[in-house]
């Protein structure tokens, strides 16, 4: 039995299609921790933020190091070399809020509030782009309810942030995990 040219760029073509699809995938179950850690962060974050919001500041500031460091520990593969990678990503972000702060002082905390889950989801389809549809999906979904809260709920945003902000990237979570 001879293959003709057509048939064996076909075969290729298909091999290519399926490595593609298989990297997409494992990208996903490598990213889904992630989604649910900081699903978890955020509904915790602002829920308290909203019952104690003398206490916002400090409640992120325990919130955020055990985010992070529950990141890290989910790193799969090169281990330390993808934790540096993930801290120094981490603290040039943390940097970056802090630097358009300083420059574009926010006029009230609901609207810091807003700007990080807006800029996350900015990263999620960013991400998206380059790996799969579905960081897509998950980053207009955040923005999305992010705005919504952020308009129509002021007086209840941060308990709104707490459901629908952890919650969608509690869904993500649980939706990267599928194959």
């Amino acid at each position: 039995m001879t293959v003709s040219p057509q048939d064996a760029t076909a075969a290729l073509r298909d091999i290519e299609d399926a490595q593609a699809r298989s990297a997409t995938l494992l990208e996903y179950q490598h990213a889904a921790p992630h989604f649910l850690i900081w699903g978890i962060v955020w509904a915790v974050g602002y829920g308290l933020s909203d019952f104690f919001p003398a206490r916002a500041y400090a409640i992120w500031a325990v919130l955020v190091p055990i985010g992070l460091v529950a990141g890290a520990l989910v790193q799969r593969g090169e281990g330390r070399a993808i934790a540096w990678r993930y801290g120094a990503m981490s603290l040039a972000i943390f940097v970056f809020f802090l630097a358009t702060f300083f420059v574009m002082s926010p006029v009230s905390s609901r609207q810091v509030a807003a700007f990080i889950p807006l800029f996350v989801a900015l990263m999620y389809v960013l991400r998206g782009i380059w790996t799969g549809p579905r960081y897509i999906i998950a980053g207009i979904v955040v923005a999305v309810l992010t705005l919504i809260g952020f308009v129509w709920l002021s007086a209840h945003f941060l308990l709104w942030m707490a459901a629908v902000g952890g919650g969608a990237l509690i869904l993500a979570g649980l939706w990267m995990r599928r194959v």
